[in-house]
């Protein structure tokens, strides 16, 4: 039977067995560290639909930090699933695992091809305290401590693009609703809009999200690369 050298030397195999400790505690440290910047810090969000059209268009690729969820007009937010469905705790950690290693691109459990059963980007438009109303599919909003409204691009402190067209006046799809009356938002209650106003839901549909849905913002578009920017 072929022997090596670490059969004969005991100083030898303490010395791999150490190399391979520090190997294997360097590999739990590096994964370590990394779930814990892309749970807590920043993580990466591909967009798979053309929702945040035209700015953010499908396939682009976003840094959300988790550590801003009190946002301001304009901010665009990253949203928990709208449908509450719960899962338990041992797909949850599944869905998180898979969701590291790919990149938030696939998660084995729970989540749907409708729009409610999965997280999504929107436009922050009205926060607690304003009043809102829409027409034309432009939002008007008279904050809090204001007596005149203005359209949704005046108070936003961010310039930004919208996609709107015509539509036929019997189309009743989801998210083709360009009027509503004028509400306002309670504590913790935020309106939000998809950039692409005719095709998606947002809270035309779903109504005020609550602050507790909001995962983290947007501070980084990297790809396309043509697009890099800063929001």
């Amino acid at each position: 039977m072929k022997q090596s050298v670490y059969d004969y030397s005991f100083e030898m195999r303490r010395q791999r067995n150490r190399r391979l400790g520090i190997t294997f505690g360097l590999i739990i440290s590096v994964v370590f560290f990394i779930t814990i910047f892309m749970n807590f810090i920043l993580f990466p969000v591909l967009v798979r639909s053309d929702s945040m059209d035209p700015d953010i268009p499908k396939n682009s690729a976003l840094f959300i930090t988790p550590l801003d969820r009190t946002p301001n007009r304009g901010d665009v937010v990253y949203l928990s699933r709208m449908d509450d469905e719960k899962l338990g705790a041992g797909k949850t950690l599944i869905n998180k695992i898979c969701e590291f290693f790919t990149l938030q691109q696939f998660y084995p459990f729970g989540y749907t091809n409708r729009m409610s059963g999965k997280p999504v980007l929107r436009r922050v438009i009205g926060i607690p305290g304003d009043t809102v109303y829409l027409k034309d599919y432009i939002a008007y909003v008279k904050p809090a401590e204001d007596s005149t409204f203005l359209t949704e691009y005046e108070l936003s402190k961010k310039g930004y693009n919208t996609h709107i067209y015509s539509v036929p006046t019997e189309w009743d799809g989801i998210g083709s609703i360009g009027s509503c009356k004028q509400f306002t938002l309670k504590e913790n209650e935020y309106f939000v809009l998809a950039d692409n106003r005719i095709e998606c839901s947002d809270s035309r549909v779903w109504g005020p999200v609550d602050a507790s849905r909001i995962k983290g913002k947007a501070v980084l578009e990297y790809f396309p690369f043509m697009k890099f920017r800063f929001f």
